[in-house]
């Protein structure tokens, strides 16, 4: 029997359609390695960019940091030390790893040029760590210290880069399409500046900031990854990055905790149907417990910043709570360095507007989960700071910094972005993704540019070309040449912005249902 016209026409139609999604689906699986690729490419020029663009001793207390990188614990092991008549234990380090800091720190007229001055001979200080960090990050620091102290920083800040896109780059291939999703929009678009620039430096935020969002990412996907085998995967990078935010901050080790209850209550459903995907979120909360327990730096919950209790007044209190905002928005738009490099405006307005964009698109709808959930990870974010002035009783813009509270923010975006009804994060549209990967490359631009120029040159000299009078430079790339590479990098990383805007085949599900 023959079919009528109108259906071997519609069979034709089936098959080459049929055959376009086979072309289709085989090209974009040849791409995707080359997109892979592409991010990590532009990842390592960013981090490249930024390592290179300062001189040692010019992230927040740096000077305390690389002393305690030359000087680990136990003291006594890697340098002279011995007490001073202060009471405190003093080593001995090369002036440039001492004094670095204190040639520019608080001056950002000034270039980077005087660090060139100092020399490798011992000098002594007191200014490091003698147990009120958990220790970790300095000793693998330690391990690429070298008789050319500028060199060694600069290696120090790429490894710490290194890490964090190694680390990323994981538990991007391991997630789920909406966990891939959850990394661009409630990571990479806090990223810029504070933890761009943190994660390529020597402090040691660089691993509490790397090691808490991939914890929180991995414990996410975990939670929402439908294939066993890459939810062991997950679980593994989960313990891994707990452990590297936990050996780097005491404070980082209670985010662990934090991140965990709010990934067990965003997901509360799946855990309920299987009691023992708790397993994972209470691994990373222990180990967190172990670095908080592990460092005196864990007593300012008690005692305040100062190490002692000065409690404030009410009218403190009252007076925090009025310029609160401006140290919760501090991610993007606090100053750089030792807080002496103002962040360009064309930086952190346009970012904060696609951050509060986003926030709002993803709280259009709510279940009860959800709500707990962001209700402890934003009134941790906002209730502890509050707590920690009180107690030191110090005013908004002094002691607490917003670097402090940077690890905790993908947390909250991805919580806050999450659709409890269709268990994925919703997709920008193009006009909408075009307008957040414009303010994401400018702004990102705009304050690497200023952060090259702060150290060339200082930042009474204004103008475009960061090659001219340059004063300090430490790399054999240019530094118009770095500052182009970098921001070409950052475009390049958020393309991610328009990858994860297309539609997925395959459609997010819980672990419940497919455990």
């Amino acid at each position: 029997m023959i079919a009528p016209p109108g259906r071997r026409r519609a069979r034709h139609y089936d098959v080459r359609m049929s055959a376009l999604r086979r072309l289709t689906r085989a090209r974009n699986h040849a791409s995707t390695p080359l997109r892979a690729a592409a991010l990590v490419l532009g990842a390592l020029l960013v981090v490249v960019a930024w390592a290179t663009a300062s001189p040692p001793g010019s992230s927040p207390d740096e000077d305390f940091h690389l002393t305690s990188i030359w000087c680990p614990t136990p003291l006594g092991r890697a340098c002279e030390t011995k007490i001073g008549p202060d009471g405190y234990t003093a080593v001995q380090a090369p002036q440039m790893v001492i004094s670095s800091a204190v040639c520019t720190a608080f001056h950002p007229e000034n270039s980077g040029a005087c660090v060139k001055t100092l020399t490798t001979d011992p000098t002594w200080s007191n200014r490091l760590d003698d147990g009120q960090y958990p220790g970790g990050f300095y000793d693998v620091m330690h391990v690429f210290v070298g008789d050319d102290v500028a060199r060694s920083v600069t290696i120090m800040r790429v490894v710490n880069g290194l890490l964090a896109i190694v680390l990323f780059a994981a538990v991007t291939m391991l997630s789920p399409p909406e966990g891939r999703r959850a990394l661009v929009y409630g990571h990479l678009t806090v990223a810029v500046p504070m933890a761009v620039y943190l994660i390529a430096s020597v402090n040691p935020s660089s691993w509490a900031i790397t090691g808490v969002a991939v914890a929180w990412a991995a414990l996410h996907g975990y939670l929402t990854q439908p294939e066993r085998r890459r939810r062991v995967g997950l679980a593994a990078l989960a313990v891994g990055a707990a452990v590297v935010a936990a050996t780097a901050r005491a404070d980082a080790g209670a985010f662990l905790g934090v991140i965990a209850v709010g990934a067990v209550a965003l997901h509360f459903t799946a855990v309920r149907g299987r009691l023992r995907l708790a397993a994972l979120p209470t691994a990373v909360a222990v180990i967190g417990a172990a670095g908080f327990a592990s460092a005196s730096q864990a007593g300012a919950v008690t005692s305040g910043m100062g190490g002692y209790a000065q409690l404030g007044d009410r009218a403190l209190l009252i007076s925090n709570i009025k310029g609160l905002p401006q140290l919760l928005l501090g991610s993007q738009m606090d100053p750089l360095n030792w807080v002496d490099t103002p962040v360009p405006a064309i930086t952190w307005v346009p970012i904060v507007l696609v951050i509060a964009a986003l926030a709002f698109l993803g709280l259009r709808v709510t279940d009860v989960p959800k709500r707990v959930a962001l209700l402890g990870l934003v009134g941790v974010y906002a209730a502890l700071p509050l707590l920690l002035l009180q107690l030191s009783g110090a005013h908004v813009g002094t002691e607490v910094q917003a670097r402090y509270l940077t690890p905790l923010l993908p947390a909250i975006m991805t919580a806050a972005l999450w659709d409890p009804v269709r268990r994925g994060i919703p997709r920008l549209s193009r006009p909408q993704t075009v307008l957040a990967y414009a303010a994401m490359v400018v702004g990102h631009s705009a304050v690497l540019h200023t952060q090259i120029r702060r150290y060339v040159t200082g930042l009474d000299v204004g103008g475009v070309n960061l090659n001219d009078a340059v004063e300090w430079w430490g790399s054999p790339v240019s530094p118009v040449a770095t500052w182009i590479l970098g921001s070409f990098g950052f475009a390049a990383l958020a393309v991610a912005l328009f990858l994860v805007a297309r539609p997925e085949r395959s459609e997010p599900a819980t672990v419940a249902a497919h455990a």
